[in-house]
Parts: C-alpha cells; structure tokens; sequence
C-alpha cells in the first residue's frame, strides 16, 4: 500500500521549523537519492558511514524539485539555492529535526493509536510479537515494527515488509511513514522494537510512545557504543519518549534500578520476573509500583504452565512456548497490556492462543532423529539462555551449531564459545556472515573461548553442520541451530545469498522422514 492524501506545501511544513520556504507541492520524503522524483522531498544528512550531501547532484539529476540539506552552520538555516529546477533549503542540525519533520508530513499517526516501544539486548522481537498477537486477540487491530520488518497482524502466516538495510528500528522518515500507512488500514495499536542504534540516532524522537519495555542488558554492539556504560545509556534514552505513561521493567536485571531511578515522576513502573515457589514479592520501589510475576513454572515438551501473580489480579497461566525466556517475554506483554487497561482475566485467556515467533525457538519435530529448535541468538546471554530453555524440554543431550558474524564485534566470539560448551552437551562452529573475514579465523577466535577446543566440531557449510547433528544425535537430543533465526541470507565476502534456515529445516523435516 501507497500513503495517500499526504500532499504538503514546503512552505507549510517547513513554517513549523522557523523557515520560510517557497510553495512546492510534494508527495513524501526520502533519505536515499536512489528513490528521488520530481514528487519526493530529498532529505541529505551526514549519516554514520556516508555523507548524504554527497548525493545531491545525483537527486537534482533524477528530477528533486526540493531538497533539504544538512548545514553545520547555524546562521545558514533556511538559506535557500537554486541549482537548475531544484531549490535546496538549508536546515541547521537536520537529523535532530528528522522525527519531527517527518511527523510533521504525515500528521502525528502515532498520536491517532496506542503505541508500546520495546528495547534490551535480547527478547525485544518476541516482546514485540507477542504483544501484538495478544492485542489481536482482544478485538483490536495491531501491527508491528521491528527485526521482522513491518506488518499487520491476521493470526495467519503475516506477510513482513523488510526493513531497508535491514535494520531493526526503520530510519525517521520511513517510521512515521509506515505508522501513517498502518494509521490507514485502521490499525490501533502499533508495537515497536526501539534499538539502541536508532535512539542515539533519535529515529524515535517525535514518535509518541504510551508504553516502553526495557528486557535486559548484556554485551552487544560495543564496535558502535564503545563501551557498556554508553549502551546503557542509549536504551535509557527511552524514557524521553514524547507521552510515555508507563514503563515495564524487568525485575532481575540490575539495570532495571537505573531504569527505575531515571523514570519520570508521573510515569508508572510495571515489575515482572520469575520468582522460586510461591514467592511473588516485588522489587522494592515506589509505592504505586505494580508487578507480574511467575511462580511454580513447569516446562513440557509444548511449552510451559505458571502462575501469574499482579496487582491485577492471580491466575494460572498455560504458554505454548519454549523456555524460561519466553515465560519473561509474555510477562512482558501481559505487563503492558495490563498497564494500557485490558482485563486481567482477558489477558490471561488469550495467552493460550499464542503462536511461536518465526526463527525464535522455533521447533522443527522429526520422526526419527533429534528436534530441531531454529533460533536468533547471537550473543552470549542469548545462548546461554536459549540452551538452558532448550535442556528442559528435552531428556536427552543438547547439541549447539553456532556461529559469529565477521567485521563485528571480536570481542564476543570467545564468550560465544564458552556460553555453548557450558551449555551444550556437544558444540558444532560454522559460518554466520562472515562478510570480509575467513570463516575459519572467526572460528578460531571462538576456539579461543573454550576449555576443551578438541571437542568441538567446525563445519562452515551451515546445513552440513544441521546433517552432520542430525546424523549423530539421539532421537531424544534436541538440536539447537543459532544466529540466523527469521534471517532469509548469509552474507559471504562481498556477496549475499540467499539462506533461509528455517526453510532448510522445513526441507531436512520432509528428507530425513
């Protein structure tokens, strides 16, 4: 679907920024020269990796009657050029306006539904799906943004539009363009994935956000924060969400009290964790705090059973998923639906009809020989934990095909290693983009992390590792196949191909039957 009735006067929109510009009817905005007409604004911004400044001749070549470019200089905003038939309108600190611009074209759409933002290291596509499944449930139409790409939820096989650049929060243009789009489907409530990249980048600014989920904290992306302290920080940027109202922390991660001590005021905290027995106690914080926690959770070869226990209310709640991690995912999302105002004993009815997130331990079940779980954990807490959730719903041994991604972050590779043999009973190292390194160096970067390195097995052909498991594991094994999850390539040098695991699976099901 194409956004429509978006027509905007330059002179209108860019009044709202101090800038008299003259009358130019366009039709959206863009960050990429590639899609440039003669009815798109170009927007040219200095970015992390490229200069769009660098493109305009390229924009003014493919027809850009209005470009808005990126000044460094304060006295230069709202200066005007013309350059043939495109007039280029100097703004001052640009990226800062992008949300608000882009708000601007399209009407404030995340004003007109209720909006939930979810960050943390791991868990937030879950989070974000599952809230979104849940909300579907309760009669009203949901849609999300995130990892996945964005879309509508039909409780069918949902139909994802990518993400450019595959990138986990859309840049500031195309979020509020997509908000605008689901706003015109009729859509009522959006859930979105908040990473940290796209909150120092302020992608989110101007996007009214009613709900923000924070999961967990643990290393990832230090190649672009630097260091744990300023990753920290980047999610807490969260909180400055324009319209927050409520917050859903969790509970046993220590990060939750920075989370809690920068909180607003007139913003509420929602607690969640797991908690051993009957004890359903809360984190000690403010008064009119409130919490959803689970006890005396039972793991089975289809999912789990717990007791919910809220400030809302107690009830027994069965998961048809797997792992611990799951149980925190859907208290995240009873959580928020809860803050919003559902009904408790509505919430906890729909739980029932949840369906796995794709590429998210996913269960591939064979006749004869091991299952299969295809999930995306890529960093150490994420494995650790997918295989802890994977060892208890299995009596046999864990095996673990595992791999890390080249050009990135050196660092995590010999804690990957040593997350899977701590975990797993049998480990098996392969390929997960290795782009300009030799696969065999990053495997020897993981080798660097293990004990006992004779025991591992190093197989770079991704599906030969998933045989190689499937030849020698038990019935009652259970196979875990990290990193690539709901990812559809792998990326080889210079060269992407197209790779689609769970397809991969789907295939070995269907052969080894």
């Amino acid at each position: 679907m194409v956004v429509s009735a978006f027509v905007q006067s330059t002179r209108a929109l860019l009044a709202k920024f101090g800038v008299d510009a003259p009358d130019i009817r366009i039709h959206g905005l863009t960050l990429d020269s590639r899609e440039v007409n003669t009815k798109l604004g170009f927007l040219a911004i200095k970015g992390h990796e490229r200069d769009g400044r660098d493109f305009i001749p390229q924009a003014i070549s493919l027809g850009a009657r209005v470009i808005l470019s990126q000044t460094d200089n304060q006295r230069d905003h709202g200066a005007l050029e013309m350059r043939g038939n495109s007039v280029i309108i100097s703004l001052y600190d640009l990226p800062a306006m992008l949300s608000s611009l882009a708000a601007a074209f399209y009407d404030y759409p995340a004003q007109k539904m209720k909006t939930v933002a979810v960050t943390g290291t791991n868990g937030k596509t879950s989070v974000v799906q599952l809230i979104t499944q849940l909300k579907h449930h309760l009669g009203s139409r949901s849609a999300a943004i995130g990892t996945l790409g964005s879309g509508i939820y039909d409780d069918t096989d949902m139909q994802w539009t990518p993400t450019p650049a595959a990138v986990t929060t859309p840049d500031a243009i195309r979020m509020q363009y997509i908000l605008a789009e689901f706003e015109q489907q009729d859509v009522v409530h959006t859930a979105f994935e908040a990473s940290s990249h796209a909150l120092v980048q302020r992608r989110l600014a101007q996007v009214q956000t009613d709900v923000a989920v924070f999961t967990n904290l643990s290393r990832d992306h230090l190649d672009y924060h630097g260091s744990m302290e300023e990753y920290a920080l980047a999610k807490r940027l969260l909180l400055q969400q324009p319209g927050l109202y409520a917050v859903v922390l969790n509970a046993d991660d220590s990060e939750s009290q920075n989370w809690a001590a920068h909180t607003p005021d007139n913003v509420s905290c929602v607690w969640t964790g797991i908690r051993s027995g009957n004890d359903d106690s809360a984190a000690p914080d403010k008064p009119d705090d409130r919490h959803c926690f689970a006890t005396n959770a039972d793991y089975h070869q289809d999912g789990c059973r717990f007791t919910l226990h809220s400030s809302w209310g107690e009830g027994s709640v069965s998961l048809p998923l797997l792992g611990e991690f799951n149980i925190r995912n859907v208290l995240n999302a009873i959580a928020t639906l809860l803050a919003e105002g559902e009904r408790f004993t509505d919430v906890v009815s729909a739980v029932e009809a949840l369906k796995p997130v794709a590429g998210r331990m996913e269960v591939f079940h064979f006749d004869r020989h091991a299952n299969i779980v295809v999930d995306y954990a890529h960093t150490p807490d994420a494995l650790t934990k997918a295989l802890e959730a994977a060892r208890k719903h299995t009596p046999g041994k864990i095996w673990c095909i595992f791999g890390c991604g080249g050009d990135r972050d050196k660092g995590k590779r010999p804690l990957m290693g040593s997350a899977a043999e701590q975990s797993a009973d049998h480990i098996v190292i392969t390929t997960d983009n290795s782009r300009s390194e030799a696969p065999e160096a990053i495997a020897s970067d993981i080798m660097a992390g293990l004990a006992s390195p004779q025991n591992a097995h190093s197989e770079a052909d991704r599906e030969k590792a998933i045989r190689y498991c499937l030849d020698n594991a038990s019935a009652e094994d259970l196979v875990l196949v990290a990193g690539k999850g709901h990812e559809n390539y792998q990326i080889i040098g210079t060269t992407t191909t197209d790779y689609n695991e769970r397809a991969v699976v789907a295939r070995l099901q269907r052969e080894y039957s």
